[in-house]
């Protein structure tokens, strides 16, 4: 058991393992085979699970007393410096390679106030990720706004009500992978109601000394995460797979890694949990832009493999000196605002919530 209220090592060991596999699920077809990590989409119902869990537990008793709108403030200069960044990363790269100025600005426009465009693939052309951002923005508000009614029989309706919701789509779509795209965004809500929610319920059976999970060793849960979002599965059965990932597997392992000890290797899953935030609001621009590269020949004679391998390092280094620089002078400037510390975005992530 974490022997501080203020760390949880085997939780933010689970969540920079989960940034790092998103980063190489996102290089399949430039740096890995497709067929490898073919449900890296799921990382995502992780971190659902982890930030209702750590947010219930930084915040939920202020909550319950009426704290929303201070709640939602510090979630705001916590989440929005970074969308910016990758709105802008994002923003340049389209405009290097062709789209008209008067698109890119009425896609700012939209990224800037959260509004999916469902008239393009993906609802944030601008930076894919932005999708579960304004999902997880969206469920804060909620979280802020039932807390002082949320007993714990509420919690769990609202959590069963989420799930029941989330199998009906995934049933219905053929996969749980529902949220990015023009077809499905709206299918991103009971996705999050569900994850966030059944974190809080993990928070607050955490608090009271309830949480009957067995705890792990923190390496076995990591290798769990690694299997899950390998699994070769028929595509028939994905579906099936998925629910049972999302909505049985992961709240365990979260569980588990809540309580768990982190020994050998501390150092690195302290770091990767550290840039979690910023590598996964700024990789897609770049591997995006290193795709385009490939496709459209402006390297020739360079393999695309190198091209991607070159891009994922980049994501990577982005990440550590978006963290380490852009972050804290971004609380800096919003302290006021946001009343947020600036060590809060230099901190790994059961300390940034």
């Amino acid at each position: 058991m974490t022997t501080s209220r203020n760390r949880m090592p085997g939780l933010d060991a689970l969540r920079g393992v989960a940034a790092l596999l998103v980063l190489l699920f996102h290089t399949r077809g430039m740096v890995l085979p497709t067929s490898v990590l073919s449900h890296g989409y799921l990382a995502v119902d992780l971190f659902f699970v982890i930030s209702g869990l750590v947010l219930a537990r930084a915040h939920d008793d202020a909550l319950r007393d009426g704290g929303g709108r201070k709640f939602m403030r510090r979630r705001l200069v916590r989440l929005y410096p970074m969308v910016l960044l990758g709105m802008a990363v994002g923003s340049a790269l389209l405009l290097a390679f062709g789209m008209d100025l008067t698109t890119v600005g009425i896609l700012i426009g939209l990224a800037v106030l959260f509004i999916p465009f469902t008239d393009a693939t993906d609802v944030f052309p601008l930076n894919g990720p932005q999708w579960s951002l304004f999902w997880e923005l969206a469920v804060n508000l909620l979280y802020a706004v039932v807390a002082p009614w949320l007993t714990f029989r509420r919690l769990v309706i609202l959590t069963i009500v989420g799930g029941i919701a989330h199998v009906l789509l995934a049933l219905q779509f053929g996969t749980g992978s529902l949220g990015p795209h023009t077809g499905d965004w709206f299918a991103g809500g009971p996705r999050v109601i569900f994850g966030f929610f059944a974190g809080v319920l993990l928070a607050r059976r955490l608090e009271s000394g309830r949480l009957r999970i067995p705890v792990l060793p923190i390496w076995v849960n990591l290798a769990v995460v690694c299997a899950i979002l390998s699994a070769p599965v028929p595509e028939a059965g994905r579906a099936a797979f998925d629910l049972v990932a999302a909505l049985v597997v992961f709240p365990l392992l979260v569980g588990s890694a809540a309580r768990a000890e982190v020994g050998r290797g501390r150092s690195l899953l302290d770091g990767l949990a550290a840039i979690s935030y910023a590598l996964y609001a700024l990789h897609i621009p770049i591997l995006s832009a290193a795709a385009e590269i490939i496709a459209r020949g402006v390297l020739p004679g360079v393999p695309g493999l190198l091209i991607g391998g070159v891009a994922l390092v980049i994501a990577l280094l982005a990440a550590i000196v978006a963290h380490r620089v852009f972050e804290p002078w971004a609380a800096l400037r919003l302290r006021n605002l946001g009343r947020a510390q600036p060590r809060s975005t230099s901190l790994p992530s059961s300390q940034t919530r």
